[in-house]
């Protein structure tokens, strides 16, 4: 996503990542030092984590602890929603393909393009 988000920033596109839960929390070698969220600052350093541990570029909003959003969107661990201007969801995946996204943000700016 980082190369879209370099792509599209000058194209009047926004990104965010939402950080909602740890889908592997306590498993395999990686993920073992990490529990689920026991409040909302433990998610928030975990987040700041995220964030230092991958250079991440793309700003991270944090769910609260009771994952609304992930409740009213859904709980697969990288979903993707493109939402136009008008605050329509204009592409949902439940999983995230670079290249099917940046054919549907490409789609999206040559329609703005022509409605302009």
């Amino acid at each position: 996503m980082d190369e879209l988000y370099e792509r599209y920033k000058e194209k009047d596109v926004e990104f965010f990542v939402v950080y909602s839960k740890e889908p592997h929390a306590q498993e395999r070698k990686y993920f073992k030092k990490y529990t689920q969220h026991t409040s909302f600052e433990h998610k928030m350093g975990y987040a700041k984590e995220l964030v230092e541990e991958f250079g991440m570029k793309i700003p991270v909003l944090v769910d609260d602890v009771d994952e609304a959003v992930v409740n009213a969107y859904g709980r697969m661990p990288n979903m993707v929603f493109v939402i136009d201007k008008e605050g329509n969801i204009a592409y949902k995946a439940s999983w995230t393909e670079q290249p099917r996204v940046d054919r549907v943000l490409d789609e999206l700016l040559a329609e703005q393009a022509v409605t302009a």
